[in-house]
């Protein structure tokens, strides 16, 4: 469904629902209508009441709107072919039409419809058309009595204004939703956002003011314009990789990722250097099926593919898709700690508390064991190299830092980088923020890309290259990015 199921619902609850749509110039106030009347509508009973656009443009911009609004159900009510339709004879531009006259121009225009079942009227946008017919003073008015003839006659009115300020329009219409332009920051250190020393993206952003009988399942969702379309994000709790067919390598210094989008953006996965992806708060694991996307996809061409996960990541190795794989290892050394009492500390806040303390009075231990995962590590990259020629390394950097450090972090990031090089293999990294080694980490990335959460819904935007936001998805075909325009 392109639009929130909360408006669907809105129009379905009763005859005659009355919509006012506002937002500024270029927020997608057209384009939304007309969506709605796609969802809401039977065939081609869609009315277009148009201040501003003829039927010939309409069509141009928006093709699949022929199936909704049939030609003659476009209303040319641009400033000319009003004032002659509602009776003026242009003797005097300051010519003020009485609240009467307008009210029965509405009328006519309905009864030229009424054959139609259910028809749905569309008026773009509400402030023209008043400031047209100079009748600006009485706008309230002449509302409250087309609602009541909406509700009378059983037929959905939407109305579209030009500013998304509050006004008494709000409380005469049974439903308000509000478009607009917003700029998303990054998020800093300990979750706090300082605007003036991060990139922003600009994004779009719906609210649900008010729907009389329903009840919100959140109050805002982003969306975009992407094609001349309105698509609105849902809240997102899972992304579920797929195996799909095998991609070849972009070329002979990029591997796909096996998500055609995000090759799009990036050009393919570069070899012998560091993809990082960072983890802002509110994300969750719910980044983590997107990596086992490219990792699937690597897997899928007899690539060997190594995990070393971040903390609270589970890779689904008894998952249908995953059983199908045989070219995916997960690296669970003996001497981390954190394998050791995994069941006597369930949550990651003991673990934390357990390793702290470990480390401040036991910093020897912490040495050995760094020690000693080298070693398994390597033992354990040799023997897989006895079965695949190319080696993959997916590496969560938390990890590391909470067992070892920030300056070890950074020193086992630049081994891998090595095995990356000497090998001429692609090198995926994650990290969260707030972790003390983030900034160096991410000097040392060829690609950087930020996994985010915004009302919800899961996107993500690259740092290097510069990108803008897109939303991750997924479906039978696997993960796929739509970005926000």
């Amino acid at each position: 469904m392109s639009i929130p199921w909360e408006i669907k619902r809105f129009f379905e609850l009763f005859p005659g629902q009355t919509l006012l749509i506002k937002g500024r110039a270029g927020t997608g106030k057209t384009i939304l209508s007309l969506e709605i009347l796609k969802e809401i509508c039977d065939e081609r009973n869609g009315l277009y009441l148009s201040t501003r656009i003829n039927p010939e443009k309409l069509y141009s911009l928006f093709p699949w709107v022929t199936s909704v609004v049939p030609e003659k159900n476009i209303v040319n009510a641009t400033p000319s072919k009003l004032l002659k339709a509602i009776g003026s004879t242009g003797s005097s531009r300051d010519q003020i039409f009485d609240f009467g006259s307008a009210l029965n121009f509405f009328k006519t225009v309905y009864e030229d419809v009424e054959e139609m079942d259910n028809p749905v009227m569309v008026i773009d946008s509400w402030n023209a058309l008043l400031d047209c017919l100079r009748i600006s003073d009485q706008g309230a008015a002449l509302t409250q009595s087309l609602c009541e003839f909406a509700h009378e006659v059983g037929t959905h009115l939407i109305f579209i204004s030009e500013t998304d300020s509050q006004s008494v329009l709000d409380y005469i219409v049974d439903g308000v939703v509000t478009l607009r332009d917003i700029e998303i920051h990054g998020e800093s250190m300990g979750g706090q956002v300082f605007s003036e020393q991060l990139e922003s993206r600009t994004a779009r952003e719906i609210e649900i003011n008010k729907l009389r009988g329903v009840k919100r399942s959140q109050k805002k969702y982003i969306y975009t314009l992407k094609d001349g379309r309105f698509q609105y994000f849902p809240s997102c709790n899972t992304i579920t990789p797929f195996c799909s067919k095998q991609p070849s390598d972009i070329d002979e210094n990029h591997r796909s990722s096996g998500i055609p989008n995000f090759d799009e953006i990036i050009g393919g996965l570069p070899r012998k250097d560091l993809t990082l992806f960072v983890v802002e708060h509110g994300v969750g694991p719910r980044y983590i099926p997107f990596l086992d996307q490219i990792a699937i996809s690597l897997a899928s061409r007899g690539i060997g593919v190594v995990r070393v996960h971040s903390i609270g990541a589970t890779f689904q190795e008894n998952s249908e898709q995953y059983l199908k794989i045989d070219s995916i290892y997960t690296f669970k050394p003996k001497s981390w700690i954190t394998w050791r009492i995994d069941k006597l500390f369930p949550t990651v806040r003991e673990y934390l508390e357990f390793l702290e303390h470990t480390q401040k009075e036991s910093s020897e231990i912490v040495e050995l064991s760094l020690m000693e995962f080298r070693k398994e590590y390597n033992d354990f990259l040799v023997k897989l190299r006895e079965k695949h020629s190319n080696i993959v390394e997916f590496i969560g950097l938390d990890t590391f830092e909470i067992l070892y450090g920030q300056d070890n972090t950074v020193k086992l990031l630049d081994e891998a980088m090595q095995r990356a090089l000497e090998n001429r293999e692609i090198l995926v990294a994650v990290a969260k923020k707030g972790m003390k080694s983030l900034e160096m980490l991410s000097k040392l990335a060829n690609l950087l890309f930020v996994f985010k959460d915004i009302d919800g819904g899961l996107f993500i935007y690259g740092v290097q290259p510069r990108t803008g936001l897109y939303n991750i998805s997924s479906d039978k075909d696997g993960v796929h990015l739509t970005e926000v325009v």
